[in-house]
């Protein structure tokens, strides 16, 4: 995801895939994971996740580790699921 871009509701369901992915295994995941397996760097991560926290699409405990915003054992909400859904349909 390119540093200087909002991120779009493509690249937030991608996102949105491994923090579900996280849920359904019960393993929650963080930025790290979600950097690793998107092949992102940490400051994408949390720009996307910022939105996602900020669209309701996903919860999770906030930490002080860098960049911020940091989040461990992220879950998927209601309206995340239902973007993916959306998302999906359009593909």
């Amino acid at each position: 995801m390119p540093d200087a871009q909002q991120p779009d509701d493509r690249q937030m369901a991608k996102l949105l895939a491994v923090v579900l992915s996280g849920d359904d295994s019960g393993t929650p995941v963080d930025n790290s994971i979600i950097a690793k397996r998107l092949g992102w760097d940490l400051e994408a991560v949390a720009k996307c996740l910022n939105e996602a926290k900020e669209r309701s699409l996903v919860w999770g405990q906030r930490s002080g580790d860098k960049p911020a915003p940091w989040f461990k054992e992220l879950e998927i909400t209601v309206q995340g699921r239902r973007l993916l859904k959306a998302n999906a349909a359009k593909a």
